[in-house]
C-alpha cells in the first residue's frame, strides 16, 4: 500500500493513464527495450521516474522516442538529434542551430506556385482562381510535392 501511494505521489501532475514500462514504451513507439535503453545512454531519451523498482515512461517519453526514431530514419545522425533534442530543451531557434540569421527567401503565402497566370496570360487573379477551382485537389497537391 505504502508503494501504491508512493507511486502516485511521485507522479502527481503527470497524466497517469499514460504510465508505460519500457517494454510498453517500446512497443508504441513501435522499436525494441534495447533501442530505449542505448537512446537513454546516449542521453537522447530521458530516464524514467522510477516507482519502487520501475521505471515509468510517460507520454512525453513517448513523443520524443517517435521523434527520434523518425528523425533517425529520415538519416539524422544520432550526434545531430543530440545537438536539435539540446537546443530544443533550451528554447534555442533552428537558425541559431545553424548558425544563420533570417531565411533569404521569407515564404510568401501569397505566391503564384502553379506559374504566373497573370504576366503570361493576362488573366486576372479571379479568372485564375476559377480556373484552378476545376483542376482536383490531388493534382495541386503533387505539383507542389515536386
Amino acid at each position: 500500500m505504502t508503494l501504491r501511494r508512493s507511486a502516485e505521489a511521485t507522479l502527481s501532475g503527470r497524466d497517469r493513464s499514460r504510465r508505460l514500462t519500457v517494454d510498453e514504451l517500446a512497443r508504441q513507439a513501435g522499436t525494441t527495450t534495447r533501442q530505449v535503453r542505448a537512446l537513454q545512454t546516449q542521453g537522447l531519451l530521458p530516464h524514467p521516474d522510477l516507482v519502487g523498482r520501475t521505471g515509468v515512461y510517460d507520454t512525453a517519453h513517448l513523443d520524443r522516442l517517435r521523434a527520434i526514431l523518425r528523425l533517425q530514419a529520415e538519416g539524422f545522425s544520432l550526434a545531430s538529434l543530440a545537438v536539435l533534442l539540446r537546443a530544443w530543451e533550451t528554447g534555442t531557434t533552428l537558425g541559431r542551430v545553424l548558425g544563420l540569421g533570417a531565411p533569404p527567401h521569407p515564404v510568401d503565402d501569397d505566391a503564384d506556385v502553379y506559374g504566373d497566370l497573370v504576366g503570361a496570360v493576362g488573366w486576372s487573379r479571379a479568372r485564375r482562381g476559377g480556373l484552378l477551382s476545376l483542376v482536383p485537389s490531388t493534382i495541386l497537391d503533387q505539383a507542389a510535392a515536386s
